[in-house]
């Protein structure tokens, strides 16, 4: 009864957008604008579903234009590393469910292969026959340089370790430190690398490794200052994640305003949300780990306290500032003459934070 008074609810407000709004052209602005790459396909599989559109952001990250992809199957942008065993169960999940969720490698025009999720939604017309597929993909390019950085960097650290621990037990904070970067490691890959749907993609670029009863050891170890256009040259974030990180931080700045204006009445755990997803967002960035986890801290903090609660109001916001300050600089303006700085203000205030709520 529920989903049918929604499905009802759906069906009125669309129908009242369509008074100000065609389809046709609420569609248009929908595949023109988004940030995401989008493919529309026919629901033919027997010609292995001959692509009718390409938006802008699929056609720069394939390689191909348009008019080059219409008509052809997206089966032009597979090749030898591409996961075979996934794509073959595309054509039964769709005649099962309608929908499609995986990821894989995709071929672009010139050869050079990247790493792509995607899922694929059926489209009916007003009898209820399937007519069309629309999919939405995402680049994963940024996501496994990550895998590949913490993968150098954990073997590294493994051989290390090991090599410390055996020849001399007076070097016990330099270990402490490595172990601690280690854990960093994990948490980066156990949150937001591996997933069921990822870790085919990613699996290879870990170890086993635990450091089991070590405790929060070490201090983290000096970071080479480096400008935001330095940074910028050397690493460049996918342009969708850039977007995703910039309204995640406006939404934190819009709640956490209405914080100070309810006082005692605050929504900790919409607050704590916000937070996990600029965090979230932030771990695509390697080079600013410090920042983003003790941003989860503050969000995981915060998710424990009742709405009744009082909490210094101030300080969360003085912490959001430095915050949005810092990714305003490296992310936004691309001003910051070292992008560590706003990171250790960050930092230093979600310590001071984190005092009071405990």
């Amino acid at each position: 009864m529920e989903n049918k008074t929604s499905s009802i609810e759906e069906t009125a407000f669309f129908s009242q957008l369509m008074h100000s709004c065609s389809v046709l052209q609420l569609l248009r602005q929908v595949l023109m604008h988004s940030h995401h790459a989008i493919v529309v396909t026919t629901a033919d599989h027997t010609q292995g579903y001959p692509i009718v559109y390409a938006n802008k952001v699929f056609c720069e990250h394939t390689g191909y234009e348009l008019a080059e992809l219409v008509g052809q199957s997206p089966r032009i942008l597979q090749g030898p590393g591409s996961n075979h065993k996934v794509i073959a169960k595309i054509t039964p999940a769709l005649k099962k469910s309608g929908y499609f969720y995986g990821s894989s490698i995709n071929y672009r025009k010139d050869g050079s292969p990247y790493p792509v999720e995607w899922n694929i939604t059926e489209i009916k017309n007003e009898e209820g026959e399937v007519t069309h597929y629309i999919s939405m993909q995402k680049d994963l390019t940024n996501l496994k340089r990550i895998a590949e950085q913490i993968k150098d960097t954990n073997e590294l650290f493994k051989r290390f370790y090991a090599i410390q621990a055996k020849e001399n037990e007076n070097k016990i904070e330099l270990n402490k430190q490595v172990v601690e970067t280690i854990k960093t490691n994990e948490k980066i890959y156990s949150g937001n690398l591996r997933s069921s749907d990822n870790v085919e993609l990613f699996e290879d670029a870990f170890f086993d490794f635990s450091p089991g009863e070590m405790g929060a050891l070490g201090n983290k170890m000096q970071k080479t200052p480096i400008s935001a256009a330095e940074f910028w040259q050397e690493s460049p974030i996918a342009q969708d994640d850039l977007i995703s990180l910039t309204e995640s931080i406006r939404e934190l700045d819009a709640e956490i305003g209405l914080a100070e204006a309810l006082n005692n009445r605050t929504n900790y755990h919409t607050i704590a949300n916000y937070m996990k997803e600029v965090a979230n967002c932030l771990y695509f960035c390697v080079e600013f780990n410090d920042g983003a986890l003790i941003i989860d801290e503050v969000a995981n903090a915060l998710s424990q306290l009742e709405s009744t609660e009082s909490v210094p109001t101030e300080m969360l916001s003085m912490f959001n500032r430095d915050v949005s300050d810092w990714i305003d600089s490296v992310f936004v303006l691309k001003n910051a003459e070292n992008i560590f700085s706003g990171e250790n203000n960050t930092v230093a205030a979600g310590n001071q934070l984190l005092a009071l709520l405990k």
